[in-house]
């Protein structure tokens, strides 16, 4: 091999510089593309969840035609179904006004079964006589209202069990 042809292979340019400086002009216009699409489109990438029961605006009003899917009298059967964990719970209201609870001190459980409704408890769980955790689970009547739902509380009248079949 003659001196010749060796420095003709042995300085051939690759452009390696000018084409790392080419993918990093890409990146960066790309980069600067999506974040200038961020800034004009930013309701679309924004959004807030709660963990509380602030901004909850789908209000349990059954007076005003705001029910659970299960219809019937909610205080007389368990409308109230959502799923806790693995079990899914099966409630009855047990408050006909609602009570008044701070929305930011209350937590979010689960959505109920239709998904219209959050189903709440309080932040901080009341204790029993024994020390257990006693559970309350509400919805949301209203800014700082809720109505409680729990085991059966309520149950039909003589004249509502007269009309009941075999009754």
């Amino acid at each position: 091999m003659s001196a010749e042809s060796q420095s003709q292979t042995g300085n051939v340019m690759r452009d390696t510089p000018g084409r790392l400086l080419l993918v990093w002009a890409l990146l960066f216009t790309f980069l600067v593309l999506l974040s200038w699409r961020i800034h004009v489109h930013r309701a679309d990438y924004d959004w807030l969840e709660y963990p509380t029961a602030l901004g909850d605006m789908a209000y349990y009003r059954p007076e005003l035609g705001a029910e659970l899917p299960g219809g019937g009298d909610d205080r007389l059967e368990g409308n109230l179904r959502f799923r806790l964990g693995e079990e899914t719970l099966v409630l009855y209201r047990r408050l006909v006004k609602p009570t008044r609870r701070k929305d930011v001190r209350m937590r979010k459980v689960a959505k109920e079964e239709s998904g219209a409704f959050y189903v709440y408890t309080d932040a901080v769980p009341k204790l029993d006589a024994e020390g257990r955790v006693k559970w309350r689970f509400y919805l949301k009547a209203g800014e700082d209202a809720y109505i409680e739902f729990g085991e059966k509380l309520f149950f039909p009248t003589f004249e509502q069990t007269r009309s009941l079949p075999n009754g």
